[in-house]
């Protein structure tokens, strides 16, 4: 059974897919993991130390981007709560997925978080987008080398189900990249 402590899945802040080193820290514990996805708002992880809906937290995130040409790093820290504990699918086996939501982020380390978020984000989601694009321009191209080339219409039929497949997603990059121009 899912815990939380909100009964409404809405969230006030989007998240995104991204893997950070997070530590987890109690009056008792000490939990080393990496998120699941990020948002202003809180994180989302694994681990398999079981943390009770409510338990205040002390969370450590260390970020690492790209300004400039320059690698920063730069680690925010902040007080959070446990807002949603899910139990791992077989009892006794495999981990707990924990939702924290920051309780007292300070205005600058919010700030270098939406930044972060902006920038590792869009530049990846827009590469991706880049790449759907040129596959779809392949496979115009491949429509063309069918008349010429034996093996054309083989590589044609490949391209054409990965884009198929690839619709749905690129519909998905596209909220995904909004969502982060909203975010600038």
């Amino acid at each position: 059974m899912t815990q939380t402590s909100q009964g409404s899945d809405k969230r006030r802040h989007p998240r995104f897919t991204l893997t950070l080193p997070l530590e987890i820290n109690g009056p008792d514990f000490h939990v080393a993991t990496s998120t699941m996805n990020v948002s202003c708002g809180g994180v989302f992880c694994e681990t398999e130390h079981f943390l009770p809906l409510g338990t205040e937290v002390k969370i450590t995130m260390r970020l690492s981007f790209y300004v400039q040409n320059q690698k920063v790093r730069k680690t925010v820290s902040c007080s959070a709560k446990v807002a949603r504990v899910e139990p791992p699918e077989d009892k006794g086996l495999g981990k707990y997925t924990i939702g924290i939501s920051f309780v007292r982020l300070d205005a600058h380390d919010k700030e270098v978080l939406r930044e972060f978020i902006h920038k590792k984000n869009l530049r990846e989601a827009q590469e991706l987008k880049k790449m759907y694009l040129t596959l779809k321009e392949m496979a115009g191209r491949l429509v063309e080398l069918e008349e010429c080339h034996p093996t054309a219409e083989h590589f044609r039929r490949v391209v054409n189900r990965s884009i198929i497949e690839l619709d749905t997603v690129a519909h998905v990059l596209d909220h995904e990249i909004s969502e982060l121009i909203r975010l600038e």
